[in-house]
């Protein structure tokens, strides 16, 4: 199966949860440009861009965080968060490196964060998944992971907003804390990968 992205920390953490059943992932960059301002609408434009390029099945997705506090921001935004521009909701590239700006987006989440109590600080992981042929869209899952933000960043494993985000089940340890195996086990990508194998069995699909 192709999987359609450039973020290395997504194919890892794909990669590691598809591997215990044989299923080999082979991904393929491909720049595609965000045009919704939808997790579903970015991940079927960019499945279909994919699959067109590969000429195979593909699956994308697009994830991120949302912070009801904050209007649902980050949003369809968190992989450039701290390049948007609030009241345009328009990104305006920097050009900064991903692992910099995973820093400064949980800085600037932070920030905004700074006077705001529990319990409202409550936060929700999204992931719209998707599964294309070209020219056609096969397979749509969504799934959750709920917690809340953390005071400041903790834990140096996993990447993007981990650092930040506490798990309704982690017994307050952000996700960037726990080890790869108890951060798969409670993972919205582990969620919605679940649907994934279902429909596939059920459809006869060969990943």
């Amino acid at each position: 199966m192709f999987i359609g992205t450039t973020n290395p920390g997504k194919v890892a953490e794909m990669a590691s949860l598809l591997a215990p059943l044989g299923i080999a992932l082979h991904p393929v960059a491909l720049d595609v440009a965000e045009t919704q301002d939808t997790f579903e609408g970015n991940a079927t434009e960019k499945a279909l861009a994919y699959a067109n390029h590969t000429g195979g099945i593909t699956v994308s997705e697009d994830s991120g965080l949302l912070i009801p506090i904050l209007n649902g921001l980050p949003g369809p935004w968190s992989a450039r968060f701290a390049d948007l521009d609030l009241e345009r909701r328009h990104v305006i590239p920097s050009g900064t490196p991903r692992e910099e700006m995973d820093v400064l987006n949980n800085a600037r989440v932070i920030e905004m964060l700074r006077d705001v109590e529990q319990p409202r600080r409550a936060a929700m992981f999204q992931v719209v998944l998707v599964v294309a042929s070209p020219g056609e869209v096969l397979f749509r899952a969504s799934a959750q992971c709920h917690g809340w933000i953390a005071d400041a960043p903790r834990g140096a494993n996993g990447f993007g907003y981990d650092p930040i985000f506490v798990g309704q089940d982690t017994f307050g340890k952000t996700f960037a804390e726990l080890d790869s195996v108890r951060k798969n086990l409670r993972s919205h990508r582990k969620r919605v990968l679940d649907e994934l194998f279902v429909w596939a069995s059920q459809h006869g699909r060969g990943l």
